[in-house]
């Protein structure tokens, strides 16, 4: 396994459920690699915080990706 990274991605499935969809079917090809370090669903949100190798995070949308304190502490956490 290469370098890993982690990111938390956030998908909408208020009026389709096709990037949650997508993100599942995603976190099926990578399962063995990714770990899933929390996921929340608001019922039409849903976020997953994880740790994956950077060859499967270059799948991901972009759109898809964004700042937590999980991802991006140095955002959240002050010294």
């Amino acid at each position: 396994m290469g370098q890993t990274k982690k990111i938390t991605i956030f998908v909408m499935d208020m009026d389709s459920s096709e990037d949650f969809d997508r993100v599942e079917a995603w976190l099926e090809k990578w399962k063995s690699l990714v770990i899933i370090d929390d996921y929340s669903s608001g019922g039409w949100e849903h976020y997953w915080d994880v740790e994956a190798p950077v060859e499967a995070i270059i799948e991901i949308p972009k759109q898809w990706l964004c700042s937590s304190v999980w991802a991006t502490p140095e955002i959240f956490i002050k010294p």
